[in-house]
């Protein structure tokens, strides 16, 4: 039997890559000052007996509380990646234009080489006014951004994609898996051509209970739901999600200190602060620094995968842990004994 979807090679992400690795890790993008010990307990006490509700009432109702939202625009999903495999398959067909400002999330990416779309990547810039004029000549087009974007952390505002979201016929999937760590929150409007994801496992330092959710106008919302099997929602994530709300100063009290932190971490490794709590530092090859770091026992994040192979990304850790990577690129890694490194975090 001929399968319908191609077969293709997973994407490319940071993070463990086999179980049991005793590693530094700079490449996830999560809190190092989670994990959430409130969230950690709702998770434990959730009802695992029964089916959850099929409707998950209450986790959309506190989420659209939460942002100002009407519920029937919320849409819960097991991970960002899950979300953004949907939103493919629901608006994506084979041909369609697919473009990325600047590089991809990589499930998105591999998301419309299933449906068989044909992605573009278009540069980041302040005035996308000429951009959205071109795609206004076609009939349908997608436009995907991550904001804060990752690798780089720019950081567009509601006034500078107003362009983009004017044209009705250009669907605009701002991935805003990184926004909470922004020191600056913005509002989006609510309008069909809109979906607005959001996974906030990173921020409450919880990546294993992918907690994650879309916000869309309902007639979009209506669409993605239509994909969703019944119960789909693990009953301890559909509780989490109903309890972020509450959530709000554990992010308030971690946040900013991760900010700085990362900040101290750029200067001292002579890169450009983003203003989250990653940052891109430029080194002269990519591949060949994360191995010798990776031999140390220390990982970051090759971003040739970007599209930048002169380039790797680093989340910030706690201040003692960082010491360990800017030791390691000080002594240009090969003369740096790892026992030595690890004794610096002490």
């Amino acid at each position: 039997m001929k399968p319908y979807l191609p077969l293709l090679s997973r994407a490319t992400h940071g993070g463990p890559q086999a179980a049991n690795e005793n590693i530094i890790d700079f490449s996830v993008n999560t809190n190092p000052l989670g994990p959430n010990p409130m969230l950690m307990q709702i998770w434990r006490e959730a009802d695992l007996v029964g089916y959850p509700d099929p409707y998950y009432t209450v986790a959309r109702s506190a989420l659209a509380n939460m942002h100002q939202w009407s519920v029937d625009g919320v849409v819960l999903g097991v991970g960002a990646s899950e979300l953004l495999h949907r939103i493919a398959r629901v608006f994506i067909g084979p041909d369609d234009a697919v473009y990325s400002l600047d590089a991809p999330f990589g499930e998105f990416e591999r998301a419309v080489a299933l449906q068989r779309g044909r992605l573009s990547v278009a540069p980041r810039q302040s005035d996308l006014t000429a951009f959205a004029a071109t795609l206004q000549q076609r009939f349908h087009s997608i436009v995907y951004l991550s904001n804060p974007h990752n690798p780089s952390g720019h950081l567009y505002s509601p006034a500078q994609l107003a362009p983009l979201l004017a044209n009705e016929q250009t669907l605009v999937v701002l991935d805003e898996a990184y926004a909470p760590f922004a020191a600056t929150a913005y509002d989006w409007p609510c309008q069909p051509n809109l979906i607005r994801v959001w996974s906030p496992s990173k921020a409450h330092g919880l990546l294993g209970m992918r907690m994650a959710y879309v916000l869309a106008h309902p007639d979009t919302a209506q669409l993605l739901q239509n994909a969703q099997p019944a119960w789909a929602i693990p009953s301890a994530t559909a509780a989490a999600l109903a309890a972020l709300p509450d959530q709000s100063d554990f992010l308030q009290r971690t946040l900013p200190q991760v900010r700085a932190w990362s900040n101290d971490l750029a200067l001292a490794l002579g890169a450009q602060p983003s203003g989250i709590h990653y940052f891109m530092l430029r080194v002269n090859n990519a591949a060949q620094t994360a191995a010798r770091l990776l031999a140390l026992g220390i990982r970051v994040r090759n971003c040739a995968s970007f599209g930048y192979p002169q380039h790797i990304r680093i989340a910030t850790r706690m201040p003692e842990v960082d010491r360990v990577l800017v030791e390691a690129l000080a002594f240009k890694i090969s003369p740096v004994n790892q026992l030595y490194l690890l004794a610096v975090s002490d």
